[in-house]
């Protein structure tokens, strides 16, 4: 039996959420993706002249925010 991941979400959709969920209070500028079981963990890189980060653990199915750092 094959697994199919038709529903799963892809990078691009990960890094949009996280866009759109820290957008409200900061300045994403990049952000990585990395998938590892079924949860993205997406690194965003904020601001222009004083860059920090954060971390945003998304389900890979639902598209729903897990957690983040």
């Amino acid at each position: 039996m094959t697994e199919q991941n038709i529903s799963q979400i892809n990078a691009e959709r990960a890094k949009e959420i996280t866009r759109r969920f820290l957008g409200q209070y900061h300045t994403v500028v990049d952000a990585e993706a990395i998938l590892d079981n079924n949860v993205w963990t997406v690194t965003a890189y904020l601001g222009f002249s004083n860059t920090q980060t954060r971390q945003v653990r998304i389900d890979a199915y639902s598209g729903k925010i897990m957690g983040y750092s």
